[in-house]
């Protein structure tokens, strides 16, 4: 088994991806359809980090090893559930109310009995129960500290955080938006940056721009004070990412939502504006505007201005590409 594990781990860092885990079930004559094997491997991927280690699968996979295993399990089931059922990450946000309705007391941390409540309460939807040895491995593995389930810990065991390849993203986009560059995203940020003239609430009168704008400041800025810290944007991240289990699509996602030029294959950006450019020896070319985060089409000299900062020179004229 070793063997079979280093043959297919082919740059030697100690992990497998999905492709080389779906190898080493076939070549193992694992009975299962491909999406099976995906909904088994992101099971497993707690972390999802995109690779399972040779010592997870073995241990999880196959078994292998005891001790401490059932409140993997358990979590391993939840994350299941949740990847592969309508609403399950999403959904899971919202049980933070849900939390902290049962957290009687008040403590902000679950007691014993208020966590098996919670187990109980939160997955009786998914048809998902926990047997009695596997609540008590649960509340042991979750209760760091002595004092109770923390719901936050709770979260980030359940849903994983994101790896670096998508976090690079979120900083990335983090970074358009903090125009000065101050580590905070304020509304001065926000309406220099990002143009809700052809959002459909706007366009439609249902929202003035300034509510629009609110809105898009509330949906990052969970402290309520009116400015988006890095943390809070990537948090609010971690559950969309939570969602997509494709990386490629992530960045994909991530460069159409905050016009990031580039990406090859079907990861190629496609939100920033082309426009045909015409030349003053009549020649024509289409030209991706770049960092064109809410700039107007609409206004000529705001784009010829970009234009000429990309270095596209002697423009007689430009016309918006289909």
């Amino acid at each position: 088994m070793q063997s079979l594990l280093n043959s297919l781990d082919t740059n030697h860092s100690g992990k497998l991806d999905e492709n080389e885990f779906k190898e080493i079930c076939r070549q193992l004559g694992f009975d299962a359809s491909a999406a099976a094997l995906t909904g088994l491997f992101h099971r497993y991927d707690i972390d999802r980090s995109g690779k399972l280690s040779k010592e997870e699968f073995g241990k999880l996979i196959l078994k292998e090893g005891t001790g401490g295993t059932k409140a993997k399990k358990a979590i391993a089931r939840m994350r299941e559930v949740l990847s592969l059922r309508a609403g399950g990450f999403p959904t899971m946000k919202a049980m933070g109310t849900q939390f902290r309705i049962i957290d009687r007391d008040r403590s902000g941390k679950l007691s014993k009995e208020e966590f098996n409540i919670a187990l109980d309460c939160l997955f009786k939807a998914y048809k998902v129960t926990f047997s009695v040895t596997e609540k008590n491995e649960l509340y042991n593995f979750f209760d760091r500290d002595g004092g109770g389930v923390d719901y936050n810990e709770y979260i980030r065991s359940v849903r994983g955080d994101m790896n670096e390849f998508r976090l690079n993203w979120v900083d990335q986009a983090f970074n358009i938006m903090d125009k000065d560059g101050s580590g905070v995203i304020d509304m001065q940020d926000l309406t220099s940056t990002y143009d809700v003239s052809q959002n459909p609430a706007v366009m439609s009168g249902k929202q003035s721009p300034a509510e629009a704008y609110t809105v898009f400041m509330n949906n990052y800025d969970t402290s309520r004070d009116g400015q988006v810290s890095r943390e809070e944007f990537i948090e609010s991240y971690q559950w969309v990412s939570a969602s997509i289990d494709n990386d490629d699509y992530f960045e994909l996602m991530m460069r159409n939502a905050w016009h990031i030029t580039g990406g090859e294959g079907w990861c190629q950006n496609t939100s920033n504006l082309r426009v045909l450019v015409i030349h003053f020896d009549d020649s024509q070319e289409v030209v991706e505007i770049q960092d064109d985060l809410g700039l107007n089409k609409n206004d000529y000299q705001a784009v010829m201005k970009k234009l000429a900062a990309q270095g596209v020179k002697n423009v007689k004229a430009f016309k918006l590409a289909s």
